[in-house]
């Protein structure tokens, strides 16, 4: 009698045992689903951006028809942005319009700031591509008549 209450006490000990070990395997699979879970989120919404400061600033194209991969991979050549997966899940999830324009972007701005740049483009980001010599600039001596301009660059001189 003595031995089978011994085993029976053994038998209780072994399977609580190896109750606990299957919870605390349980809890650190959970743990590091939840690490890479948690990384994966950072990844995609964290606000980052490739330098600080002032950054440098790089003129970048898009053309009228290129895909958000193609748009991602090209920023990430360009130096702009170093995670491609992020700025297309992003794209996405802010419903980005990609307006085909020739842009200047520096490499302190963020995913986001440069989706709505790209949204909606304001001539602060715009880069000109015409020389100031091929842009005729109206100056407050030019005389403007029913919307036209007369002649000359400068009419300074008395009519």
């Amino acid at each position: 009698m003595y031995n089978n209450s011994l085993e029976k006490i053994s038998r209780f000990f072994v399977g609580l045992a190896k109750f606990f070990l299957k919870l605390a395997v349980f809890f650190v699979v959970i743990y590091l689903i939840g690490i890479r879970l948690f990384d994966f989120g950072h990844r995609l919404f964290y606000e980052r951006a490739i330098a600080t400061g002032d950054g440098e600033t790089i003129v970048f194209e898009i053309k009228q028809g290129e895909t958000v991969d193609e748009i991602a991979e090209n920023l990430e050549k360009a130096g702009l942005i170093d995670d491609t997966l992020a700025f297309r899940f992003r794209a996405k999830i802010y419903e980005t319009n990609f307006t085909p324009n020739v842009y200047n972007l520096n490499t302190n701005m963020t995913i986001k700031n440069m989706l709505d740049i790209f949204d909606s483009p304001t001539s602060d980001y715009i880069n000109e591509t015409t020389t100031s010599d091929d842009v005729y600039q109206l100056s407050p001596e030019d005389d403007v008549f029913e919307g036209e301009i007369i002649e000359g660059t400068n009419n300074t001189e008395e009519r």
